[in-house]
């Protein structure tokens, strides 16, 4: 019984996390073709600056050292991905 609602909130968190790495993904093609002071641009800047922040002192750190990009939206992707795996993975070895 309760493996059912295990699945269920861990399909719910993937849910999540592939909408919060499609947001990503978004927001890094968006500083690309699209303004900054576009309202759509905001919006999808407050929904990804709370993934992106932790990471932006160590890609300022790898660009002053000689980084031409900023990776924080990279570096966040993958965390997003390694904490899903993660959490699937524990699920199947201790609670499954």
């Amino acid at each position: 019984m309760y493996e059912s609602v295990i699945i269920k909130i861990l399909t719910g968190v993937s849910y999540f996390c592939n909408i919060i790495t499609a947001l990503l993904v978004v927001y890094c093609l968006m500083t690309w073709f699209v303004r900054p002071n576009s309202p759509v641009y905001v919006f999808v800047h407050r929904l990804v600056e709370p993934f992106v922040a932790p990471f932006r002192p160590l890609a300022l750190r790898l660009m002053e050292k000689g980084l031409m990009v900023d990776i924080s939206v990279f570096l966040a992707i993958i965390a997003v991905r390694v904490v899903q795996s993660l959490l699937w993975n524990l699920a199947y070895r201790f609670l499954l």
